[in-house]
C-alpha cells in the first residue's frame, strides 16, 4: 500500500470511494452543471450498498431466522460493488457458454491522447474505431489461414471497451479476446502462429492510417448545451492527466530500468499502440476465465485509495510506471472529474461480440460450448458469491439454508424491519456544500 514515510509530515488513512464522494458531491456540484446521466449515477452510487434505500429478505426454512442485503445501484461507470459483480457474472458466463475449447490471445489497442475524449464521449466514434481495428485483426488470421489452404475461415472475438488506466485518468482503450486460430467450413479450428515483429508493425500501422482517415471523415458537433460541454473539458482534462502530481521512492534511479518492451509482441505507431503476448492454452479454463475478469475488471479498489491531509486523494499505482512513480495525489475535485470520466451514457455497450460469436452469426451455435447445457438466463447473486469467493451466503448457522422472501423498498416497512436487525434507518447525509475560500480580507482602515 501507499506509505506513510513517502509524504513527509502528512498521515494517510484508508478510506472507500463512498467516503470521499459523500464529503465532497454537494460542493462539486455547486460549482459545475453535468449532464443528468452523470448526476444521477453519482448518487446513484451513494445509496448502493445502504439497507436504508431498500433490502432484499431471506428466511431460514429450519429456524426461521431472517437475514437482509442491501440492494445495489447497478452502476456502470466506477461503484466497486456492481462492476464486481458484472465482472464475475461476464467471466463465469464467458468461459461456460460463450468461448470454445480453443486458444485465446488477448490483443489490447491504445489510442493517442488527442482521441480519448472524443471517444469517451462520441459513442458511435468509438465503436467505428473498433470496428476499423478489429477488421484489421481478423482479415489478418484469414490471410494466414488462406495461405495454409484453409476454405472460408472466420474467428471470433470479445471486446471490452475499458475507460481509464491504474491512476483513473481517461484512457479509453480496447481489450480484445481473440480465438487465436480460425474454423473452416467445416467448424473445424485451426491455430495459427503469433504475429512476428515486422506483421505488428504492418498492422499497427495499418490500424493507425485507417483510423485517422476515420476521424478525418467525422466531422463532430461541438454545439452542445453547457452541461454537456462542462463534461467534455472534465474529459479533456482527465485524458491529459491534468491536476495530478506524480510521487515516486526516493532512492528510484530513472535511468536504470529494465527494456518495458521485453519479451512482448507489440508494435507502436504515432501513438497507437498494439500488444497481444497474452495468450490462453486451450485446456487451461481457470486461467481463461481469469483473464476474461481481468478486461473486465473495476476501474478502482478501495484498498488503493486513500485521503491525505489537504484535501488531497492519493492513488496507488496497479505498477509502477517507467519512470519509477508508485503512486498519484490530486484535489478531491480532480478525483471527481476522473469518476464523471468513468461514467458511459445511458445505453451504450462496452461489451462487444464479433465474428462467429456474434449474436446471429451462422456458425455460433456449431463453436460455443455446449456440455454445460443451456445458457442461463441470470445467474443469482448467491450463486455468484459461491462461484466467485467461495462462500455459501445462503447458509443458516443451524445447517439450514436461506430462501428469499421478498424485497422492501417501502419507507414504513423498512422503519419496521431495520431496527430489529440492528440497522439505522436513515443513511447518513451528504455533507453540505462548502463556501469557496476567502482569498482577500478588508481589515478596515
Amino acid at each position: 500500500g501507499i506509505r506513510d514515510d513517502l509524504v513527509t509530515g502528512v498521515q494517510t488513512c484508508a478510506l472507500p470511494i463512498y467516503a470521499i464522494v459523500r464529503a465532497c458531491l454537494a460542493t462539486f456540484l455547486a460549482t459545475r452543471e453535468l449532464p443528468a446521466f452523470v448526476r444521477d449515477e453519482l448518487h446513484a452510487f451513494l445509496r448502493c450498498g445502504l439497507p436504508a434505500y431498500g433490502v432484499a429478505l431471506f428466511t431460514c426454512t429450519t429456524c426461521k431466522k431472517s437475514r437482509l442485503t442491501a440492494l445495489c445501484c447497478k452502476g456502470r461507470g466506477f461503484c466497486p460493488r456492481c462492476l464486481g459483480r458484472r465482472m464475475t457474472e461476464l467471466a463465469h458466463e464467458w468461459t461456460r457458454f460463450v468461448i470454445p475449447h480453443v486458444r485465446v490471445r488477448q490483443w489490447v489497442l491504445s489510442l493517442p491522447f488527442a482521441l480519448r475524449a472524443a471517444l469517451a464521449w462520441h459513442h458511435d466514434l468509438a465503436l467505428a474505431v473498433h470496428g476499423v481495428a478489429a477488421r484489421a485483426i481478423t482479415r489478418w488470421y484469414e490471410k494466414k489461414a488462406e495461405a495454409l489452404g484453409i476454405e472460408l475461415p472466420r474467428t471470433g472475438m470479445l471486446t471490452v471497451i475499458q475507460r481509464s488506466g491504474s491512476d483513473l485518468a481517461l484512457n479509453v482503450h480496447f481489450h480484445m479476446l481473440l480465438l487465436d486460430g480460425v474454423f473452416d467450413v467445416h467448424n473445424q479450428f485451426t491455430v495459427i502462429a503469433a504475429p512476428t515483429h515486422d506483421e505488428m508493425l504492418a498492422l499497427t500501422t495499418t490500424i493507425a492510417e485507417r483510423i485517422v482517415r476515420l476521424c478525418q471523415r467525422r466531422a463532430l458537433d461541438d454545439d452542445l448545451p453547457d452541461a454537456e460541454r462542462n463534461l467534455c473539458t472534465s474529459l479533456a482534462r482527465s485524458a491529459a492527466r491534468r491536476g495530478t502530481t506524480a510521487h515516486r521512492y526516493p532512492d528510484h534511479d530513472p535511468d536504470h530500468h529494465r527494456d518495458p518492451w521485453a519479451g512482448l509482441i507489440k508494435a507502436r505507431v504515432d501513438g497507437f499502440d498494439l500488444e497481444c503476448t497474452t495468450v490462453v492454452r486451450a485446456d487451461d479454463r481457470d486461467r481463461l476465465e481469469h483473464l476474461c475478469r481481468y478486461v473486465l475488471r473495476p476501474p478502482l479498489a478501495d484498498r488503493r485509495l486513500r485521503m491525505l491531509d489537504g484535501d488531497q486523494v492519493g492513488i496507488e499505482l496497479k505498477r509502477p510506471w517507467r519512470d519509477g512513480t508508485t503512486w498519484v495525489t490530486m484535489s478531491t475535485e480532480t478525483f471527481l472529474e476522473r469518476l464523471c470520466s468513468l461514467v458511459p451514457k445511458d445505453r451504450e455497450h462496452t461489451v462487444l461480440y464479433r465474428g462467429v460469436l456474434a449474436g446471429r452469426a451462422r456458425r455460433r451455435k456449431h463453436v460455443v460450448p455446449t456440455e454445460n447445457g443451456p445458457r442461463p438466463k441470470n445467474i443469482t447473486w448467491a450463486a455468484l458469491m459461491k462461484h466467485g469467493l467461495g462462500l455459501d451466503v445462503l447458509a443458516c448457522p443451524c445447517g439450514g439454508t436461506m430462501k428469499f422472501i421478498a424485497t422492501v423498498l417501502d419507507k414504513e416497512s423498512l422503519a419496521r424491519l431495520l431496527p430489529a436487525h440492528g440497522l439505522r434507518v436513515r443513511a447518513l447525509p451528504i455533507a453540505p456544500a462548502r463556501a469557496p475560500p476567502q482569498a482577500e480580507f478588508d481589515f478596515g482602515p
